[in-house]
């Protein structure tokens, strides 16, 4: 699923997935083939001008170099620019990498020739057919139609509403596991249009930490996520990455025992990422359900634009730092606004500053207050709360009113406090006691 603002705020894409079967291979293996043929003629092109002219090609001078190439002419030809436009996109990101001191980045490479690369469909290279997907290929070549079962174009939202969308990319990727094909997925992205919000209701804050996420409502309910399970997956893979790097460096480039290596990190950091998302998305699906629930129309997650640049400069701590750096901010808001759009409630970005180090009581700031694991004591009000809570607090504060500072009362009788932690036998958020937290 994917959500994009490109022509309304609200505007809600959603992407549906169809497994087609190893039956579907002859079929799609030679268009996937051919657009493998593309990137690695990109490859060896970008690189022969970098070395002769010390400079990358754009992306214009990549669709001209080969436009008139035998492997473009048998993709459609939106479908063939794609190909271009995301070698593209990969080496502007390694050379953003290389400017901000990452020397140890390498430019996008050569596939095998027997990868099938994923193959994109624009709005222009496909046709709907009732239930049936007709995706053209280049002129004079039949196209391929792939029948779909009844309703695939349909969403139901949370509330029970079924929402039809229409198609506006067409994408099909192979699922390869130990150099073996195992099936050919179909993903559809689908423009549901623009979903109606909520005018009015509750206001939450969602205070993001590390290992706490926090969270305040304006009826009054607080709410803490331990998420040290998840910190504690993304620490050890980071640690696996060091010590497969530690290994690679050992072994001579391009032997058996490199390559056998190589595959190995690839598996492992595919099923610890697999495991990464999944409790992310777990995380933002309660948050988007807690929302809902409880009548709330207007989400506010905290700005943290610049945050790993700025923890950079001043904080000294390498385990603060690291913790900062390591974690999928912008990420988990953006599931976090997909999934509250589907439940019809606006998320909006707010300025947290002051939010971590002013009493949510009384309004004084003093940094000096935050104490040793994430405990807020207030030396005016003698306030004893959770530091995140506190910032959440602060932050639906400074959303109300426009400061969190001086004597700004709270617009709600703080409630107890609910619990929620990782549950690895059924794979979920789950309330729990405060002693057990």
């Amino acid at each position: 699923m994917a959500w994009s603002d490109k022509s309304h705020p609200h505007r809600l894409l959603l992407t549906k997935q169809f497994p087609l079967g190893l039956e579907a291979l002859p079929v799609f293996q030679p268009v996937m083939l051919a657009a493998n043929r593309i990137w690695n003629s990109c490859v060896w092109h970008s690189r022969e001008t970098f070395r002769q002219e010390n400079r990358w090609p754009t992306e214009a001078e990549l669709k001209a170099k080969f436009k008139a190439f035998a492997a473009w002419k048998e993709l459609h030809s939106q479908s063939a620019q794609a190909v271009a436009e995301e070698y593209f996109e990969a080496v502007s990101a390694y050379r953003k990498h290389r400017e901000n001191g990452h020397l140890e980045m390498s430019p996008p490479g050569f596939k095998p020739k027997n990868h099938l690369r994923t193959v994109t469909w624009k709005r222009q290279g496909f046709d709907v057919e009732d239930d049936t997907l007709v995706l053209k290929l280049s002129r004079k070549k039949e196209p391929i139609k792939v029948a779909l079962p009844g309703g695939w174009n349909v969403v139901t939202l949370p509330d029970g509403t079924e929402v039809k969308g229409v198609p506006v990319e067409v994408k099909v990727k192979a699922v390869v596991r130990r150099r073996k094909v195992e099936n050919l997925v179909l993903h559809v992205t689908l423009d549901l249009g623009v979903v109606s919000v909520n005018q009015t209701g509750a206001v939450s804050a969602y205070d993001y930490n590390s290992a706490m996420f926090a969270r305040a409502v304006s009826s009054g309910r607080l709410d803490l996520f331990v998420c040290r399970e998840l910190l504690s997956l993304v620490q050890y893979r980071n640690k696996t990455i060091a010590e497969f790097q530690e290994k690679v460096s050992r072994l001579k480039e391009g032997s058996r025992r490199w390559r056998r290596c190589l595959s190995a990190k690839v598996r492992v950091l595919k099923r610890l990422d697999h495991r990464i998302r999944q409790m992310e998305h777990s995380l933002t699906k309660l948050f988007a359900e807690l929302d809902g629930a409880e009548g709330v129309a207007f989400a506010v997650v905290g700005d943290l634009t610049d945050l790993r640049r700025f923890a950079r400069t001043w904080m000294k701590g390498k385990k603060a730092t690291q913790k900062i750096n390591q974690m999928a901010y912008d990420r988990l808001r953006q599931e976090q606004r997909y999934k509250n759009l589907m439940w019809g409630i606006e998320t909006d970005a707010w300025t947290e500053r002051n939010t971590s180090s002013t009493c949510c009581l009384c309004g004084t700031r003093d940094p000096a207050w935050r104490r040793h694991r994430g405990l807020w004591v207030c030396g005016r009000c003698g306030l004893v709360l959770q530091a995140d809570l506190n910032g959440a607090v602060n932050l639906l504060k400074q959303y109300l009113f426009g400061s969190c500072t001086g004597r700004v009362e709270l617009p709600f009788a703080p409630r107890g406090v609910r619990v929620w932690r990782w549950d690895g036998r059924h794979n979920r958020f789950v309330q729990v006691s405060s002693r057990a937290a």
